[in-house]
């Protein structure tokens, strides 16, 4: 049975991160992050990027990531939904943390034997110390490995089935989809992980109180 490491990458793991980059492009389709973007992101310690390695030597099998999402971040998430899915008051209007899992790439040898599952599980607990609240959209795809599953049993709540979600990012962006190509025309399954009101109400005095010091 195929053994895994799961490392957490760092700031200063720029050939790793490189080399995950190109996991997740080749699995994922292009355009789903830079270099640079995951570095900053990892200074600033809002961005977790998961990469796990298997063999001898080791090489990447599998990557995946979770953020805690800025205004703009906020924006970027909320654009191609229908109004009134979610609030439009950026995270900074309320003091709120607002958390995204993000994509999750492994390779063809490593589906099914749980390497998924720890990388989503770990992503779950992550955002779950640093959030209020927290979003994911599961990919509908027509392929074998479709996620709502396993985000369902580790307590993520579905919102709404959103169309086209990623029609604009895979039409004028630089994302394409490794099923539909450019454009995009799979819908996504929107999430939501509920938050312990005690841990969401300590975050969200902390982040009140950053913003009265500003």
């Amino acid at each position: 049975m195929t053994t895994w490491a799961i490392t957490e990458l760092g700031p200063h793991d720029r050939r790793a991160v490189a080399d995950a980059g190109s996991l997740t492009e080749a699995i994922l389709g292009r355009g789903m992050f830079t270099v640079e973007n995951v570095l900053e992101g990892l200074r600033d310690g809002a961005l977790l990027f998961l990469t796990a390695y298997a063999g001898k030597p080791p090489v990447p099998v599998g990557a995946a990531t979770a953020r805690v999402l800025d205004d703009d971040g906020y924006r970027d998430l909320i654009a191609p939904m229908p109004p009134g899915t979610l609030p439009a008051a950026p995270p900074s209007a309320g003091g709120r943390r607002i958390g995204r899992l993000n994509s999750l790439a492994v390779t063809e040898p490593l589906r099914g034997r749980g390497l998924g599952s720890a990388l989503t599980a770990h992503r779950t607990e992550w955002l779950r110390e640093r959030c209020t609240e927290a979003y994911t959209i599961s990919w509908l795809h027509n392929q074998h490995g479709r996620s709502e599953g396993l985000l369902r049993a580790l307590g993520w709540q579905p919102v709404a089935v959103l169309h086209d979600y990623w029609l604009q990012a895979t039409t004028t962006g630089d994302q394409s989809c490794p099923q539909c190509g450019r454009p995009c025309h799979c819908p996504g399954l929107l999430l939501r992980l509920p938050i312990p009101s005690t841990v969401a109400a300590r975050l969200a005095s902390r982040g009140s109180a950053r913003g009265r010091l500003a």
